[in-house]
């Protein structure tokens, strides 16, 4: 009997502009391979309230065939893929057999449009406009949709998107930086002071920053222009004025924003930043107005917290500039004003820092992170710098349990990488508070420079003068350690193995034949599928006969058996690794994760929480510990274990739960 074939599931937990770009991709995905898209509207996690009832956007009957019930969902996911799973390949026959089978293919991505390897992306992109109209929208919602099409359609019309409103004010969001999220106004001005002729349409979160605008550009659409929408839901509001925006003929919005992300696929688009639309001279100009606005004090800004948010940018551009002491200087107002922004403190700890003030900038650290508003990215970031200021000190141990409790947490944000290299380079970190490591490689394998401004809190240049380290070498080997899910998927990255494999290979100044450079190459190999595992196993134990007190080489080596299916040799060969280092907890876990690998359950228990009565410095290890007493019903035991996890990282929220379940 032929199974039935698999469907596109597409599911997001946050709002309109990302759940609106997934409904599209699973309908150009369906089409495409010839399959079926439902709807997971109400996945588990949901953070968006006002999109609670659909029925609101679309007609019954189309919920009804689209929707999946919890049922139905649990059914079809059982044995699903996620789409991300296929970017890789070269060519569709893995999907389509996986279709063919019956199984189904989760869809979450919701900020871009989606395209394998083998597909053209520009062919599919001006598709997305016409899938619009294939969703069951009320005839009510179809209406509003027809006047804005007859409004701003060829007009010529500029459509800007300024991200301000629960950025500002709602929890928890207000407590971290959003610099490709929050633009300044001087941006949008000064734009729109070249095109004074030109129609424009303006989408904001925040009334008063229209009509601010408004004032000054008397010309300036918004949607009130279009139709009443004062009597709709959020949720009514939210798509038609991302429909409308689609509808412009360019879309100007910060760089992340998904919602006028959307509207600019919707329209078969790309969206426009404000890097495409300005030249150099005009970026600058705009950014002066942004400080000199700062400098004029909070209450030109609608409220503490934008004046924080902008803030931010204009400190970025100082320093970058080293205008350090003016960054400095006009922080402290805006902390004085009442801005309790929970990111305050990290911005003026980095003030301090690139100034060599190092107690005030410890001081703000510390009291930094007791803020229990702070952002797991930012916490690790915040315990990445007083580890840096704590090495700038000359407080070596303290510094490196500070950057290993950062690095475990996010080891893959990049300015923990960044205030670790430099760290590194300056030989502030000791080793025994790390696992088994090729350090001296460690310092030569670099990745390239951090993109500024986008997802980075510093500026490179005044932290490290050289290119950050590519710490994927440690993750290779022990991303068990990392309590971040994206960190644990290293091995089915091609993209990051590719990384790593090219600045490998870009270090030209130790020979091919060290015994670190044939290791980690001949890992590399295997893991990118380059080589045969017992090729991988014959270099490795090369190198172990080489260097037969290094219990790295073992670990790699017995892990290679394991892939080959050896298990005694694996289990012989990781003792070898134990041999090397008894008390070391990083290899008494890995031997416990081993140990678990091949189903020898019991044994990798007993690993494991000896592993955690050794260790002191690794979440992971203590969190694994507390696991298995739950496991074994020892609630009083699990506490300690958890409650150690915790106090390393208090911002991982599976501890907090996990303690809940510990209560006796």
């Amino acid at each position: 009997m032929t199974p039935k074939r698999g469907v596109f599931i597409g599911q997001r937990k946050d709002r309109m502009g990302a759940r609106l770009l997934m409904m599209l991709t699973c309908i150009r995905l369906a089409e495409d391979f010839d399959a079926d898209y439902r709807v997971n509207w109400f996945p588990p996690g949901a953070d968006a309230p006002e999109l609670d009832n659909p029925e609101e956007l679309f007609d019954p009957e189309w919920i009804k065939s689209q929707f999946l019930d919890q049922k139905t969902h649990d059914r079809l996911a059982k044995d699903a893929l996620p789409v991300w799973s296929y970017l890789g390949d070269a060519t569709p026959d893995r999907l389509m057999a996986h279709l063919a089978a019956g199984r189904s293919v989760l869809v979450e991505e919701g900020f871009e449009v989606l395209a394998f390897p083998w597909e053209d992306i520009e062919a599919i992109r001006p598709r997305y406009r016409e899938f619009t109209h294939r969703i069951g929208f009320t005839p009510h919602i179809r209406h509003i949709m027809e006047l804005a099409d007859a409004r701003l359609s060829g007009q010529g019309v500029s459509a800007y998107h300024i991200r301000r409103g629960d950025i500002l004010n709602a929890l928890p969001w207000k407590h971290t930086t959003w610099p490709a999220k929050v633009e300044p106004e001087e941006l949008y001005d000064m734009h729109l002071s070249k095109r004074l002729d030109r129609p424009a349409i303006m989408f904001s979160d925040q009334p008063e920053l229209i009509a601010r605008f408004q004032k000054r550009y008397p010309n300036l659409m918004q949607m009130s222009d279009i139709a009443n929408l004062s009597g709709m839901t959020r949720a009514q509001r939210d798509f038609l004025e991302l429909y409308a925006m689609s509808r412009a003929e360019q879309v100007i919005a910060p760089f992340i924003s998904a919602f006028s992300m959307a509207a600019a696929r919707i329209s078969g688009q790309q969206r426009l930043v404000f890097r495409d639309v300005l030249t150099e001279a005009e970026l600058d100009e705009a950014n002066e107005n942004v400080i000199r606005r700062v400098a004029q004090g909070p209450e030109t800004f609608l409220n503490p917290s934008e004046a924080a948010h902008v803030y931010a940018k204009a400190a970025q551009y100082l320093c970058a500039q080293d205008r350090c002491q003016e960054a400095y200087d006009l922080g402290q107002p805006i902390l004085d004003a009442g801005a309790d922004n929970a990111f305050l403190p990290l911005l003026q700890a980095l003030n301090a820092f690139y100034l060599g003030k190092w107690k005030e900038s410890e001081q703000l650290a510390r009291d930094g992170l007791e803020n229990p508003h702070l952002w797991p990215e930012d916490h690790a970031v915040l315990t990445a710098l007083r580890g840096a200021i704590l090495g700038a000190r000359k407080k070596r141990w303290a510094a490196g349990r500070h950057f290993a409790k950062a690095f475990w947490a996010k080891p893959l944000r990049p300015d923990v990488v960044v205030l670790g290299s430099r760290m590194l380079y300056r030989d502030q970190l000791p080793v025994r508070l790390f696992p088994p490591v090729d350090w001296a490689l460690q310092r030569k394998l670099r990745q390239r420079r951090f993109p500024p401004f986008n997802n980075l809190y510093l500026v490179q240049h005044k932290v490290i003068v050289r290119a950050p380290c590519n710490f994927d070498m440690i993750l290779l080997d022990w991303s068990d350690l990392s309590l971040d899910q994206r960190a644990r998927r290293l091995q089915d990255s091609g993209p990051r193995l590719q990384a790593l494999w090219a600045g490998l290979t870009a270090i030209d100044d130790v020979p091919e034949q060290d015994p670190a450079v044939e290791s980690l190459s001949s890992l590399l190999q295997w893991r990118m599928g380059e080589v045969a595992v017992e090729s991988a196993i014959d270099a490795a134990r090369d190198v172990v006969l080489r260097c037969p007190d290094n219990p790295l080489y073992h670990k790699r080596l017995a892990e290679l058996y394991a892939d080959a299916g050896d298990r005694r040799q694996a289990r012989l060969t990781m003792a070898e690794a134990l041999a090397c280092d008894p008390d070391s907890a990083f290899l008494v876990f890995a031997m416990g994760q081993l140990l678990a690998r091949i189903g020898a359950e019991e044994q990798a228990e007993a690993q494991i929480m000896h592993a955690a009565e050794l260790d002191d410095i690794t979440a992971a290890i203590q969190g694994a510990a507390g696991q298995i007493c739950l496991k074994r019903g020892e609630k009083q035991r699990a506490q300690v274990f958890l409650q150690r996890a915790k106090a390393l990282c208090p911002t991982y929220k599976r501890f907090s739960n996990q303690l809940k379940r510990a209560e006796v």
